[in-house]
């Protein structure tokens, strides 16, 4: 018997991963034995997870998970829930673990600066350059105040949108967010390219934000999440 579905989590981890095909298989047999459900992405640029079990297979999962591919330390998104906000288990092989048109690696990722949120309210209050790395939809139903939009359809536009960033201030603070935090680690590397040395990522996104300030802190609006749920 299934034990009942009450917890929400999501993960990524920006790791050389080589025999995608057979873990895939492997983790695929291994989540769907504990009946979870949702998404997982693998390529060998690493992990993008998003699923729902019972709070006990949860945990088993995300053991499992940090032992088969020697994730190490990561962080998690969690949350309680009612009922699944997934219908079915999907774990497929991709060639990147979030599309942005280029892979990004471990050692590139580690290089990107990311703030807890107490730190990150510290830089909006200096008044940085506030960019939303969501799209347009998302963009719109809630942000910080001040953050400018990028007007993305998809994250897959990412470098035809930077262009048009290219002449800000590169000598300013760029502070960028996203949902979860994975889309914001390839942003920081684009935001390098363009030259741009001082840009700053909110750790775990607007997720582990509003985890942290229930009185919502400096969001505005509501959070359209990676489960289509509308929360906060």
């Amino acid at each position: 018997m299934h034990e009942k579905i009450d917890r929400v989590v999501s993960f990524y981890k920006f790791i050389k991963i080589n025999d995608t095909d057979r873990i895939r298989f492997d983790i695929f047999n291994y989540l769907k034995e504990l009946n979870i459900l949702g998404t997982v992405l693998i390529a060998n640029e690493g992990i993008n997870a998003n699923m729902c079990g019972s709070s006990k297979n949860i945990e088993l999962v995300k053991s499992y998970i940090i032992g088969l591919l020697d994730l190490g330390n990561i962080h998690f998104n969690e949350s309680m829930i009612k009922e699944k906000v997934f219908t079915k288990l999907k774990v497929k092989v991709k060639d990147e673990i979030i599309k942005a048109g280029f892979s990004a690696t471990e050692e590139k990722v580690f290089k990107n600066k990311s703030l807890e949120p107490d730190d990150w309210d510290k830089l909006l209050g200096r008044e940085p350059i506030i960019i939303d790395m969501r799209n347009r939809f998302e963009y719109l139903m809630g942000t910080f105040k001040n953050s400018k939009s990028l007007d993305l359809l998809n994250f897959s536009d990412l470098n035809k949108s930077l262009k048009e960033a290219k002449d800000l201030d590169k000598e300013k603070d760029i502070a960028i967010f996203c949902t979860g935090g994975i889309r914001c680690e390839k942003a920081s590397i684009a935001l390098d390219k363009l030259g741009f040395k001082n840009v700053f990522q909110l750790k775990g996104g607007i997720i582990n934000y509003l985890d942290k300030n229930k009185d919502k802190g400096r969001w505005e609006g509501d959070c359209f999440v990676f489960d289509d749920r509308i929360t906060y």
